[in-house]
């Protein structure tokens, strides 16, 4: 039987700025800039002539605090990654918020990120962080190209009835979320629809939509922050960034284990949406929270320490816990998943995929469609190496050696 191979290189393009040039002139967005980069030039003068009450102060920040847990406890860990279930009322409460973000819709944000972790730090990786910090940050909407994006499998969320209401009605929503509430709020509390307008609604927004794009920016850069758990992709613990961001900043915790509904294990860690989360559950409103055990944790961050390795401890993997696994015939194998078992062969090793589908990152799709196939090279692909915890949990799903 084959030993777990090494991780092969990702497939990474040399971008030269002559090549970056050309890729925006080629895939400019005029809209996203307008919307991204031109209000630098009149906030200045919004902060001289509209007088900011405090009220209006208070109202401003606690805005960038709710909507951006919209985001990273809705769109990025309910949606986006399934790391726990939500009463249909929040789901609502969440996309309604959300869309006042105007990050566009669960359904186009979770498409993107999807495919950032599927294909992290690679030419199919919309935000790829090796293209520079200007181009992670806000160059991939500027340069707007989705067909370059990796393909990803969204089809839960295209059956989510959620998601479909704020797809369809999203620009309503969005201007009744992210203008009407905080304008009305200052006009009818304290006579400041202008400042409502100017600061609950203008200067929230840009400060809110850059914070978060700091989380696909600053929490990659190679200059930035630290790599307790792994060093296989770019991303970074930046405590700045979870400040920023609703606790998004243990970007390489996140990494490392993306279904997990924390960034972060420490107490101390300003993690405000898991703790929204976590709340809720109490609250009997959501539930299933994914948790990666600490066991688990403590092992991937010892093996990092060690400097062990992704290859060398995945091959110890193999020796230490394959030789204990029963014998199969490729033909058992065929006919029990002909009779529903979902299974699937790796490196000579049936795994047991039943109760991790609607668990993968990559989505439920991807696996069902390796259902009953040798997937070894796809496991392995080069475009997508998986890290060292996904071996692991692939370990936990071993039932039999196939004989051949």
């Amino acid at each position: 039987m084959r030993h777990l191979s090494p991780i092969r290189p990702k497939k990474v393009h040399d971008f030269t700025w002559q090549s970056e040039l050309q890729w925006y002139y080629e895939y400019f967005h005029w809209g996203h800039f307008f919307f991204l980069v031109c209000p630098i030039i009149p906030l200045p003068l919004v902060v001289k002539f509209v007088d900011l009450k405090l009220e209006t102060a208070i109202l401003t920040f606690c805005s960038h605090i709710v909507y951006g847990l919209a985001i990273t406890a809705g769109y990025h860990r309910l949606w986006a990654h399934r790391s726990y279930a939500a009463s249909a009322w929040l789901r609502y409460l969440l996309a309604f918020i959300g869309a006042g973000q105007c990050q566009w819709s669960i359904l186009w944000w979770c498409r993107h990120h999807r495919a950032h972790h599927q294909h992290t730090d690679t030419d199919k990786d919309p935000y790829n962080a090796r293209r520079g910090f200007v181009f992670s940050h806000i160059g991939w909407l500027i340069g707007h190209n989705p067909s370059s994006w990796g393909k990803v499998d969204v089809s839960d969320l295209e059956q989510d009835p959620v998601v479909l209401w704020q797809q369809q009605f999203y620009v309503p929503l969005a201007i009744l979320s992210a203008v009407v509430i905080p304008v009305s709020i200052a006009h009818f509390g304290w006579n400041d629809g202008k400042g409502g307008y100017f600061y609950g609604c203008c200067i929230r927004l840009f400060i809110s939509m850059h914070s978060t794009f700091l989380v696909n920016s600053l929490a990659h850069a190679t200059w930035a922050g630290t790599q307790p758990f792994s060093e296989s992709t770019t991303a970074r613990n930046v405590p700045l960034v979870a400040l920023l961001a609703g606790g998004e900043g243990s970007h390489n915790f996140h990494h490392a284990f993306p279904t997990d509904y924390r960034n972060g294990t420490k107490w101390f860690e300003p993690d405000w949406s898991a703790r929204l989360i976590k709340l809720c559950e109490k609250l009997g409103i959501a539930w299933d929270l994914k948790m990666t055990k600490p066991s688990h944790i403590t092992e991937v961050r010892s093996r990092k320490e060690r400097k062990g390795g992704l290859q060398r401890g995945s091959e110890g993997l193999s020796a230490r816990l394959t030789s204990h696994l029963p014998n199969m015939e490729w033909g058992t194998f065929a006919e029990l998943c002909a009779s529903g078992r979902r299974l699937i062969c790796i490196n000579g090793v049936v795994h047991d995929v039943s109760h991790f589908i609607y668990d993968h990152p990559g989505g439920s799709q991807l696996i069902e469609s390796s259902v009953g196939r040798d997937v070894t090279e796809l496991f392995y692909d080069g475009s997508h190496p998986h890290s060292q915890n996904a071996r692991e949990i692939l370990v936990g799903m071993q039932m039999a050696l196939i004989r051949s």
